[in-house]
């Protein structure tokens, strides 16, 4: 064993949380070993990890991650981790929860040592958090959907603009038509007045030789 060790690792820890005992564990196995050891079958990421004299502690923020660590790690054979410079053969542990004493797996929150008030004001403030998230997603979602709503009002003024520009260039031109073809009726007009008043001309002019004849 090493003090060392265990100081270090002591130092890990600020309060007490959800806790399970490894037992069974070589007189060589280090916390490093430990926490390698649950890291290799899955178990959560423990915020304190510590070995002394043959037993090994797990220390969980959650009741939830405790319960699942027992569940990957009881049963299972630890070695030596990565880097170790000691060495001892893979050895079979036993992992329960701190207050079960061993007599089983399951933990029940009402057996941790973690007072009742305190654990409710975790669990207070946790639900604050996720309210908070769903109420920060719901406004981040009326936002978009808002912002959509007016990107599409702009977008549809924008081509009833075009089309009211569209209608009255057509307007234009069918006045331009219009007028186009009263300035060809006139003219047609200006022309026949004319050509009837050359060809009277010509009658009387006929008349008048006719006369002196």
């Amino acid at each position: 064993d090493n003090p060392s060790i265990w100081k270090r690792s002591a130092r890990m820890s600020r309060g007490r949380g959800y806790r399970i005992i490894i037992e069974g564990l070589p007189e060589q196995a280090s916390w490093q070993d430990l926490k390698d050891f649950a890291r290799e079958f899955g178990a959560p990421h423990p915020r304190y990890t510590d070995v002394r004299y043959g037993k090994g502690t797990l220390e969980f923020e959650d009741s939830r991650d405790a319960d699942d660590a027992v569940r990957k790690l009881d049963g299972r054979k630890i070695r030596p981790g990565r880097g170790a410079r000691h060495d001892y053969p893979p050895t079979r542990v036993k992992v329960f929860d701190e207050d079960g004493g061993g007599r089983g797996r399951s933990r029940s929150s009402s057996r941790s040592r973690t007072p009742p008030r305190r654990r409710e004001r975790r669990d207070r403030s946790r639900d604050r958090g996720r309210d908070r998230s769903r109420d920060r997603t719901r406004d981040r979602k009326e936002r978009r959907r808002r912002d959509g709503s007016e990107e599409d009002d702009r977008r549809g003024r924008r081509d009833r603009d075009m089309r009211r520009k569209d209608d009255e260039g057509d307007r234009d031109d069918d006045r331009g038509r219009d007028r186009d073809d009263d300035r060809r009726r006139g003219d047609d007009e200006e022309d026949e007045k004319s050509r009837g008043k050359d060809d009277k001309d010509d009658k009387d002019d006929d008349e008048d030789r006719r006369r002196d004849d």
